[in-house]
C-alpha cells in the first residue's frame, strides 16, 4: 500500500511542477484542504470549490478527477511524509528515548506547518471508499507501527515500561489531536513538543 500511495503522490507532485497548470492544481488542493478543514469534507461540493478557486466546473475537472481524489491525495501526501521520517529515524537513531522525542516533535511540527491538511488527514480519511480508503488506513497503520517498534525496543533495552497498546494509542492521540487546538501563530510546536516529551517521559520510561 505504501508503494502504491507513494506513486500516486509522486504523480501529483510531478503534475504540480508543470507550469501554469501546476500552480492551478496547487491552488485547488490548498483551497480544498482549507474548506474541508473549516466545514467538513461532505459539506463542500465541487461547485463551491470551483467558485473558491474561480474555475468553472469544466475547468475544475480538467485539473482533478473527483473530490475524493483530492482527499486521497491530501491524506497520502502527509502520511507518507510522516512515514519517511519515521523510517529514517529508525535507521539513523538508536537511542529509544531520543527516537520517541524526535517522533513526537516531528509530528507536531508537521501538524503546525500544515494544519488544514492534517486536520483533513486525521478527521476526514474515513470518508474515502474502496481501495483509496484501504490504502490510507494502511499508511496510518504503518506509521503507528513505527511508534510501536520504538516502544518495544525501549522495553527490550530496559528503558521503557512494558509495551501496552493502550499507552501507544494514548501517545498517538495526544499528538494527533493537537490539530484541534494548536495555532502556529500562537503556539510554538517546539515548545509544545518539550511539554509533551516531559509527559511521555513520565508515562513511558521505566523507573
Amino acid at each position: 500500500m505504501g508503494t502504491r500511495a507513494a506513486k500516486t503522490v509522486q504523480a501529483a507532485v510531478t503534475a504540480e511542477k508543470g507550469g501554469r497548470g501546476a500552480s492551478t492544481r496547487q491552488a485547488i488542493f490548498a483551497t480544498a484542504a482549507r474548506l474541508f478543514a473549516e466545514k467538513g469534507y461532505h459539506a463542500i461540493g465541487m461547485a463551491e470549490l470551483g467558485e473558491a478557486v474561480k474555475l468553472s466546473r469544466g475547468a475544475l475537472y480538467h485539473h482533478i478527477g473527483s473530490k475524493e481524489e483530492i482527499l486521497h491525495d491530501i491524506c497520502c501526501r502527509y502520511m507518507l511524509e510522516l512515514l519517511r521520517y519515521g523510517r529514517e529515524l529508525l535507521e539513523q537513531e538508536s537511542d529509544p528515548g531520543r527516537r520517541l522525542d524526535m517522533l513526537g516533535a516531528h509530528l507536531l511540527d508537521v501538524i503546525a506547518r500544515h494544519r488544514a491538511e492534517l486536520t483533513v488527514c486525521f478527521r476526514e480519511s474515513h470518508s474515502l471508499t474502496g481501495e483509496r480508503r484501504a490504502e490510507v488506513l494502511g499508511l496510518h497503520a504503518a506509521y503507528e507501527n513505527i511508534w510501536r517498534m520504538v516502544l518495544e525496543d525501549g522495553e527490550r533495552a530496559g528503558r521503557f515500561k512494558p509495551y501496552s497498546r493502550y499507552r501507544l494509542k494514548g501517545l498517538l492521540g495526544m499528538h494527533y489531536y493537537s490539530y484541534l487546538w494548536m495555532r502556529p501563530e500562537v503556539d510554538d510546536p517546539a515548545a509544545v513538543a518539550a511539554v509533551f516529551n516531559d509527559i511521555v517521559a513520565t508515562g513511558v520510561r521505566a523507573g
